[in-house]
């Protein structure tokens, strides 16, 4: 009989194994929090993410995934709606006050309307009712993290930039950028701690390297590195004759697009 204290037992011996704890220590795929008060279901779904190679957190309260959602850097936290101190809707807001743009996933067995659509309100992409069959979570996962990677700049712990949108996202807080500016910074933010040349900035700005543009570039870059002080370990430098650098302090926590 499967029981609490048979996958334990069965847990501990997986975990001690060397190999294991290798493939905890590093994860090509991404870092997921997951908050789930019930015992079996936390273990099993997080050992299903891990084996599909994510490296996975997990949080059996709502304060608990709260704490570890400030302490660490994740791609994306799947949360149980019905868990203790903090339910799964106030980890969203929380969450949402101090990163708007990282997925959320609500997994849950409550499969009235307005438990779901509460999901969509507090910012879910997906909302998934539980089942014995965890590939519909694995399957939205990996996508709501695909279309995640190949539009969003990670730059800081308090900074991203939405590539799609144009939209700025500082401290819990988003500046919608021009057209031209998203354009500047999106290649900028492509190319961190690299120079990025003037000329191939104009083309992109202004389809054409023609030097009186150069103006024009000089003002909007302006405008950038007056938005991006408010952060912490960026900066945006200029090399006057041959482009700009924007700079990201190794030391804060990032991940780069």
């Amino acid at each position: 009989m499967f029981t609490k204290e048979v996958f334990v037992q069965k847990t501990r011996r997986w975990e001690n194994n060397i190999y294991y704890k290798m493939a905890k220590s590093y994860s090509m795929l991404g870092k997921i929090l997951y908050a789930e008060d019930d015992f079996l279901t936390r273990e099993i779904v997080g050992e299903k993410l891990e084996e599909e190679g994510y490296a996975v957190v997990l949080a059996k309260d709502g304060k608990e995934a709260w704490n570890e959602f400030q302490q660490n850097v994740f791609d994306a936290v799947i949360l149980d709606v019905d868990i203790p101190v903090y339910n799964g809707y106030e980890v969203a807001s929380l969450i949402q006050s101090e990163n708007l743009q990282i997925p959320l996933i609500f997994y849950s067995s409550l499969t009235d309307v307005e438990y779901i659509k509460k999901g969509f309100d507090n910012g879910a992409k997906v909302y998934i009712v539980k089942s014995g069959n965890m590939e519909e979570l694995v399957v939205k996962l990996k996508s709501v993290l695909r279309d995640n990677s190949s539009r969003l700049c990670y730059l800081t712990e308090q900074l991203s930039f939405d590539t799609l949108t144009n939209k700025l996202f500082m401290k819990g807080r988003e500046k919608v950028l021009s057209t031209l500016e998203g354009k500047i910074l999106a290649v900028l933010c492509k190319n961190p701690n690299q120079l990025v040349k003037k000329d191939l900035l104009l083309e992109i700005g202004w389809n054409s390297t023609d030097v009186n543009w150069e103006s024009q570039l000089i003002k909007t870059i302006s405008k950038l590195r007056k938005l991006l002080e408010e952060c912490e370990g960026i900066n945006l430098r200029n090399d006057t004759r041959k482009g700009y650098w924007l700079l990201i302090d190794s030391t804060i926590k990032s991940k780069n697009c």
